[in-house]
């Protein structure tokens, strides 16, 4: 069973990479859900669930893919709900949830990669966070001229 969701996890993982920045880009221009968006969603669904299936077959080495698997699957409902209901501010949803499920990917894969370093933590993070308020601030400038 564990090899099975490591084989989902990674393909699913790998696809939703792939798929973050099209979703963001896609639903910002359509101003609306759609079809590269809901892909979006039920990649990082799999990509979640298989996570939390692997976690008991090796606690101490993947315990940190509860909290972030949680994240990444809240972050993306949040894009989602954004891009269902578009008005007012819905593109801060939008960015702030896809591009925070995208971010939390980048989190998952640096902390696997380089385990037991800090800074795999902080950088994703931290960088993605800036990005992402930026272009939250720059949308909104974009939308007032």
């Amino acid at each position: 069973m564990r090899d099975l969701a490591l084989i989902v996890h990674v393909g699913a993982g790998v696809l939703a990479v792939l798929l973050g920045i099209p979703a963001i880009v896609v639903t910002l221009r359509r101003r609306r859900l759609n079809w590269v968006g809901e892909i979006y969603h039920w990649v990082i669904a799999v990509t979640c669930l298989s996570a939390l299936v692997m976690v008991p077959y090796d606690w101490k080495r993947l315990w940190f893919f509860w909290p972030v698997a949680l994240a990444t699957y809240l972050f993306v409902y949040l894009g989602q709900r954004a891009a269902e209901a578009p008005g007012g501010l819905w593109y801060r949803g939008v960015l702030r949830g896809y591009g925070g499920a995208w971010i939390a990917l980048w989190t998952g894969i640096l902390i696997t990669t380089v385990p037991d370093q800090s800074w795999t933590w902080l950088l994703p993070v931290v960088l993605g966070t800036v990005v992402i308020e930026w272009l939250c601030f720059r949308m909104r400038d974009l939308a007032a001229s």
